[in-house]
């Protein structure tokens, strides 16, 4: 497997879904793709209680989008996205459940460093439409921030693992996953 075009893959999709994405957007894609979700499960009735009063606020229109968004190389981590999900009519209680009691991802600052890299790299090397200096940059950053204006309306929650579980059994349940 070559991580990198799996990788630049990635990328491709996320700048499909989202054209206008700015180098925060890729920082918060790839910060996800290692930490995954886990700085939000520590209060899972918090977790429950913010994702039901968001859904409340998704239109339940029919979404062309495919719900399941892999955001790491290895084809584990993913984005939920959940208006596909609530016009599939997915009940709301059993799906926050499900995302609040996945086991935590244990991402590492090293892997997102090295991650981050591989972005910096496809960039300096003309893959990525985003100028490397700034990308080298933020990987300095601490923590997750919010997606840029440009990117637009999103509403989703990071999967840690879509390949193992009661989790991944519903997702391909629900059809969302093959």
């Amino acid at each position: 497997m070559d991580d990198k075009a799996d990788l630049l893959a990635i990328i491709a999709e996320e700048f499909r879904r989202r054209p206008h994405a700015g180098p925060d957007d890729l920082r918060k894609l790839v910060f996800q793709s290692v930490f995954g979700i886990d700085h939000l499960l520590a209060d899972p009735k918090r977790f429950r209680q913010e994702l039901e009063e968001e859904w409340r606020l998704i239109p339940g229109e029919r979404s062309d989008d495919r719900a399941i968004q892999i955001i790491d190389p290895v084809g584990r981590t993913a984005r939920l996205h959940l208006s596909p999900c609530k016009a599939r009519g997915i009940p709301i209680g059993s799906l926050a459940g499900l995302l609040a009691g996945q086991a935590p991802k244990g991402g590492s600052r090293q892997a997102f460093l090295s991650r981050w890299q591989d972005v910096v790299d496809l960039s300096a090397s003309g893959r990525i439409p985003l100028d490397p200096q700034p990308l080298s940059e933020l990987a300095a950053l601490e923590g997750l921030s919010h997606h840029s204006e440009g990117y637009g309306f999103v509403s989703y929650r990071v999967v840690n693992d879509v390949r193992i579980g009661r989790l991944a059994d519903e997702l391909r349940a629900w059809g969302l996953l093959s």
